[in-house]
């Protein structure tokens, strides 16, 4: 079989409104590359598969029979794909032309990265920080437990999980997955994205993962991509995801002995923005790009953690 030098895998789940604009930018980006497309579709109901068909015949459709979430459809597709790296787009996200290439130039300077993201914009063009995250401890899910993260938004010391405005490149803890290049040879070795992780914590995983393995993931501003998805996640659905998956990344990577500590931080920070909810308006938790929860949200997040607080290995186990 040839191999690739670029697979480029986009899963899809209802994604017949955006995806055909995500395929343009993508076939520019791949113009002058050695590549490939392959589009993962998670049983959608609507009619993404017959969207992507008919935007993009040269693309590699698999349409799977089951909605097993992110990480397992990108797997699908990594299972197919031929690539030497593999890059991973989400569906309403839009690349700029050059984006791949630099990704590409980046990860043959760093070698030892492994990892690769981009810059993150907005659709006006002005930088969207979500383009990485800081890696949780124990002194991060203690701000969030006591408010500080919030009162504090984007403080290096009071919120240190959020990103800061960066410029050339730079070695970060988590890549995000909405723009994420992975050498094929550490996706092997490491074993690629969870498919325990319906949605939600399988990059930050993955980076951790890779970075205990000696890779140092990386961002380069030259690869640039507008991502709006996320900054209306308000449903109360998708901050259950989110906290399934954040606690999942404390009781797998915090140390032993501080796994049930941090856990435990999480579930009072939410204990704590579900009790004030009931007295005071809701911050903007959408700041540094966090979905937003307003009103009830935590509160009810908070009745409900029973169905996140054992992370997706309880959920899937």
């Amino acid at each position: 079989m040839n191999q690739s030098v670029l697979s480029v895998i986009i899963v899809t789940y209802r994604s017949a409104g955006y995806i055909a604009r995500c395929l343009a930018a993508v076939e520019l980006a791949t113009k002058t590359l050695d590549a490939e497309v392959v589009v993962v579709d998670n049983n959608s109901p609507d009619d993404t598969v017959e969207v992507v068909r008919a935007a993009a015949p040269w693309a590699r459709v698999v349409a799977r029979n089951e909605n097993g979430g992110f990480a397992e459809g990108c797997v699908a597709g990594a299972e197919v794909a031929t690539g030497r790296h593999l890059v991973f787009v989400n569906p309403d996200a839009e690349v700029r032309p050059e984006a791949f290439t630099e990704l590409l130039a980046c990860a043959a300077r760093h070698p030892r990265a492994g990892i690769v993201g981009g810059r993150c914009v907005t659709g006006e063009g002005d930088n969207d920080p979500r383009s990485w995250w800081g890696r949780p401890t124990l002194w991060s899910v203690l701000c969030f437990a006591t408010g500080l993260s919030t009162a504090f938004p984007g403080s290096r010391l009071l919120d240190p999980e959020s990103p800061v405005m960066w410029t050339g490149e730079r070695r970060v803890p988590i890549v995000t997955g909405a723009l994420m290049l992975v050498d094929r040879a550490l996706w092997d070795r490491v074993g690629g994205f969870d498919t325990r992780i319906f949605m939600y914590g399988e990059d930050a995983d993955l980076c951790l993962r890779a970075r205990a393995a000696g890779y140092r993931p990386m961002v380069t501003d030259r690869a640039v991509f507008v991502h709006p998805g996320g900054l209306s996640s308000s449903s109360l659905n998708k901050l259950v995801l989110l906290f399934t998956g954040k606690i999942t990344v404390v009781r797998r990577h915090f140390p032993r002995g501080l796994r049930g500590l941090g856990a435990f931080l999480l579930l009072f920070g939410v204990w704590l923005r579900g009790t004030l909810s009931r007295r005071v308006s809701s911050p903007d938790a959408g700041r540094q790009g966090r979905p937003t929860a307003r009103g009830g949200d935590w509160a009810e997040l908070w009745a409900r953690r029973a169905t996140w607080s054992g992370g997706w290995d309880a959920r899937k186990a």
